[in-house]
């Protein structure tokens, strides 16, 4: 995975919302009380699309209250993209008919989270997210006010990794994965192998020390992850091509590829119970109890 305190690999369309982004951020660093602002999102993750929308992060001495936070809105001329009964109501802006998304944020949040995550080993998916935010985010003010956070989180604990591990491994459970695709049943198959494969995301972000950057991004990471099984994209997305018991079969190679990586860089995690469910077999039809010989209630025979 790149290094997160270079810029990443700019296209077109991440140089122009970045231009963006460093225009709006000489409005927002007027105001008194804003220590920071970064670039976020797709944009500072390399990720940028056509369709993606420019994040920024304001970071304040305090939270700003409500009729500040408006006055920024005022400042930058924006539109609220969303109805006031939308949860993104208040941070969705609409900027010369182009979505920008304003997080105001405290450099104490930050803290907080880090010590949730790399003091305390949470493995709670919306506090890893805020780091890997962080961790990517581009300083467009204020960059040694966000220097010493970015160095902090940048040392990804060992203890972190396998408290994912241990949570995630035993996902990799192919049983009822197995049934579906013996029933004939497409809609309980693929969302259980949705949900396989969120947890196989997270104990590959584990193994490479990396944040959770949501599942938006699930391939766009796994392209930058240097310890992966072979051919992982590829492989990944043939599962949703191939009949649901050649998926099965081609899934069991990669969860058993990602389990040996996870036992040779992490021995002390017990894998016997993740060995077990991939150890599952294939259904069979029951035969008819009668020609098993089983005595009916009552039968006396």
């Amino acid at each position: 995975m790149r290094n997160s305190n270079k810029l990443p690999r700019m296209n077109q369309h991440a140089k122009w919302r970045l231009e963006l982004a460093q225009n709006l951020s000489k409005q927002l660093s007027n105001f008194s009380g804003v220590h920071a602002v970064a670039a976020g999102g797709s944009v500072a993750r390399g990720y940028a699309d056509a369709y993606s929308d420019l994040e920024l992060l304001v970071y304040w001495h305090h939270q700003p209250d409500a009729e500040t936070r408006l006055a920024v809105f005022n400042c930058l001329n924006a539109e609220r993209r969303y109805p006031k009964m939308d949860i993104g109501y208040d941070s969705a802006y609409l900027i010369d008919g182009f979505p920008v998304d304003v997080w105001h944020r405290t450099m104490e949040e930050e803290e907080a989270v880090a010590d949730k995550v790399v003091d305390q080993f949470s493995i709670d998916l919306d506090a890893s997210n805020v780091l890997d935010t962080m961790q990517f985010a581009i300083p467009l003010y204020g960059a040694g006010y966000l220097q010493p956070i970015k160095e902090r989180i940048g040392a990804y604990p060992d203890q972190l990794a396998v408290e994912f591990l241990e949570a995630y491994l035993p996902h990799f459970h192919l049983r009822q994965l197995l049934y579906a695709a013996r029933r004939d049943n497409p809609t309980a198959f693929y969302s259980i192998l949705n949900s396989i494969l969120d947890g196989l995301f997270l104990v590959l972000l584990a193994l490479n020390k990396s944040y959770f950057p949501t599942y938006k991004w699930f391939y766009k990471r796994l392209a930058e992850l240097p310890v992966v099984p072979e051919q992982i994209d590829f492989r990944l997305r043939q599962l949703y091509v191939e009949p649901p018991l050649s998926a099965v079969k081609q899934l069991t190679a990669i969860l058993e590829e990602t389990v040996a990586l996870a036992e040779r860089l992490y021995p002390q995690v017990d894998t016997a119970f993740v060995r077990y469910g991939l150890e599952q077999p294939v259904p069979q039809a029951y035969k008819n109890a009668i020609t098993l010989g089983v005595k009916a209630p009552g039968d006396s025979r």
